[in-house]
């Protein structure tokens, strides 16, 4: 009997606090969020995800290092740029595109800078990415050359995080709109992207090689069912 006491429908009493906090979590699943409690738990989970997957693929002599600082031997961020738009506080991409293929082929770089997918982004028929005009004008104008023509479109090669190329077109229609287009399409069934749930990173370099203007997509899928408001880094 002394086994027994404590016990109330069937959990003794030291393992009744555990039972109603993994209640709590389990009804979390039919619970429906705001999109602002949304993001800051997608990006709690993520910043523990990848400080789990850090400390379990770095062998125990191994001296800190920083990713960031060895894939951007021959990249140079912009002098003076701005930190660019990003819509979840706690979410930090890399100053240098993370494509292992483009290591030492990427020069001056933009810092990165994010977009929420909208409709017009993913239909077929308006398929093009627009991008915002603070963005353009701090991330892509300091790297054109002085023969580039927005106005008659810029061909460029864009990458996703695998390094697979998407050559596309940027220009600016009446002198107000900047968008990407033509690859784009192609760039949208291949990584199957919906409108207000995706969203893309973007950087924008030179090629050392090349010479090309270029971009880096990556896109990352939240549950946001409805457009965010942007938000600059101060």
């Amino acid at each position: 009997m002394e086994e027994l006491k404590g016990i109330e429908n069937g959990y003794p009493e030291e393992y009744r606090e555990k039972y109603w906090a993994a209640l709590c979590v389990a009804s979390l699943r039919h619970e429906k969020l705001s999109s602002e409690t949304a993001l800051a738990l997608h990006g709690l989970k993520t910043k523990i995800v990848r400080e789990i997957r850090a400390r379990r693929n770095k062998p125990k002599s191994q001296k800190e290092s920083n990713p960031t600082e060895e894939r951007s031997v021959n990249a140079q961020n912009l002098p003076g740029t701005p930190k660019l738009c990003l819509l979840l506080s706690s979410y930090f991409p890399p100053d240098i595109p993370p494509v292992a293929c483009l290591n030492g082929l990427i020069g001056r770089c933009s810092k990165p800078f994010e977009k929420q997918l909208t409709e017009t982004d993913v239909k077929v028929r308006q398929c093009r990415l627009s991008l915002h005009k603070f963005d353009v004008k701090n991330a892509v104008m300091p790297l054109l050359k002085e023969e580039e023509d927005c106005s008659e479109g810029i061909p460029v090669k864009v990458y996703d995080a695998d390094g697979k190329e998407y050559p596309m077109t940027f220009i600016t229609w009446s002198s107000k709109l900047h968008v990407l287009k033509e690859g784009w399409i192609t760039f949208c069934n291949d990584h199957s992207l919906l409108a207000h749930q995706d969203f893309v990173t973007l950087w924008v370099f030179r090629n050392l090689q090349t010479g090309y203007l270029c971009f880096v997509i990556i896109s990352r899928r939240l549950e946001v069912f409805e457009a965010i408001k942007r938000r600059r880094l101060n």
